[in-house]
């Protein structure tokens, strides 16, 4: 193994990279080939915060969808039940004034 780093990422400024085997100038070694395959992947790993926000939010808004769906079956199911009601009602005051 030519070389061993470790990118600390820092809140108050650049990463901070640790050679544990190698050094900068092996690190550069290429034109700068392993920063070039390295960046994706930073990119990629800094992207899967803001992936799992929009996850949850995407979850948020289904389980508020099917919240507001359960409801309108219920409200449906509780007006159908009243129609039919009513409509026995009708029936039976209809079938009494024709007796």
């Amino acid at each position: 193994m030519k070389l061993l780093a470790v990118d600390i990422p820092i809140a108050s400024g650049p990463d901070q990279r640790i050679f544990l085997i190698g050094d900068e100038q092996e690190y550069k070694v290429g034109g700068g080939l392993i920063s070039e395959l390295r960046d994706p992947i930073v990119k990629a790993m800094a992207a899967e915060k803001e992936f799992e926000a929009l996850d949850l939010e995407e979850e948020e808004e289904d389980e508020k969808r099917e919240r507001e769906e359960a409801e309108r079956k219920q409200h449906d199911e509780e007006q159908r039940v009243l129609d039919d009601e009513k409509r026995r009602r009708e029936l039976e005051n209809l079938e009494k004034v024709s007796s």
